[in-house]
């Protein structure tokens, strides 16, 4: 299992590898521009496109989940269209049931459709078919995760999120292309002290601590030990670092579990002492099914930490143009 929250090793790899990725992402910037110059537009939807210039971590699904809970709060229908990456649907499309293993839909889409059953959510490599599938079912505000890729679907509005610390934020498609959003917010954990104003910063928070039964858990002075498997591990372990943390493992970002890994993660928990063994609630999705009742786990959730008038934003423009 490897172990990921060594910064110099993360900077160093940066610095190498950032050079090297320049001509794939060159090809990928000329792709983009390729697409973009017969982009389709929908002008029956309102389109909000999460964006991100890092390859994963930055928070994007944290911020859909934010997105669709002002949506819902105001009464209004909305579909989740994301890629469902390496599911077993990923190439055909599919609209996601809350019955739906993780391998078939994906962890996020399925997480997703967790947030919002009342909702739908599709998942495929072709996004145009995707959305006609929302048409179909009469969705008029379409949220596309991760549609900076998608440069040939015109959006209504769309929202970037920056990590600095990402490797290949640099030359992912080159930064000034962050201009095509509308609103481009840069992480910034809250450091000690008093809060202060930001401006366009974000930040994550824990909110709480669940058991497999969906039960609040309160973690206290118990050590712990944690791992999981996210595009940037290293921010789940820094938020674990507030507890008393007594190891951390990181694994691949969409790293599929398997009972033999639950089997070692315990043994390393008992190892350690620990009381408990806590995973993000993505990770949770993928193990739930092959976790042992007598493992004492624990899941977070996580939620993102935005400017004020963010999420207000993306309202006011679904509401001038009549979506809400």
């Amino acid at each position: 299992m490897q172990l990921r929250t060594d910064s110099t090793l993360s900077r160093l790899s940066r610095f190498f590898l950032n050079p090297l990725s320049l001509p794939f992402k060159a090809v990928a910037f000329l792709d983009l521009k390729r697409k973009a110059m017969r982009a389709v537009s929908f002008p029956d939807r309102f389109i909000i496109s999460v964006d991100s210039l890092s390859f994963g971590g930055a928070g994007k699904t944290p911020l859909v989940m934010a997105i669709g809970k002002a949506l819902e709060a105001r009464g209004a229908r909305f579909a989740v269209i994301s890629r469902g990456y390496r599911s077993r649907f990923e190439k055909k499309g599919v609209r996601v049931e809350i019955t739906h293993a993780c391998e078939d839909v994906g962890d996020e889409p399925l997480l997703l459709k967790g947030c919002f059953p009342g909702q739908d959510v599709f998942i495929g490599r072709d996004r145009l078919r995707s959305i006609a599938a929302a048409a179909a079912r009469n969705d008029r505000i379409l949220i596309l995760d991760d549609g900076f890729q998608s440069s040939h679907i015109r959006k209504d509005y769309s929202i970037m999120l920056v990590n600095p610390g990402h490797p290949y934020f640099y030359l992912r498609h080159f930064r000034f292309l962050a201009r095509r959003a509308d609103r481009v917010l840069t992480y910034r954990p809250a450091g000690p002290g008093p809060a202060t104003d930001a401006g366009d910063t974000y930040d994550f928070a824990i909110s709480k601590f669940l058991d497999p039964g969906g039960r609040e858990q309160e973690i206290g002075a118990d050590p712990i030990v944690a791992f999981s498997a996210l595009g940037d591990n290293e921010r789940f372990a820094a938020d674990m670092r507030r507890y008393r943390l007594a190891a951390f493992r990181g694994f691949a970002d969409h790293h599929a579990f398997a009972a033999a890994d639950i089997e070692a993660l315990e043994r390393w928990r008992r190892e350690k002492g620990a009381a408990w063994m806590v995973c993000t609630e993505k990770d949770f999705c993928k193990i739930k099914k092959i976790l042992r009742p007598d493992i004492p786990l624990l899941y977070s959730r996580n939620e993102i930490k935005l400017p004020g008038d963010a999420i207000g934003q993306i309202i006011k423009h679904a509401a001038e143009k009549g979506f809400l």
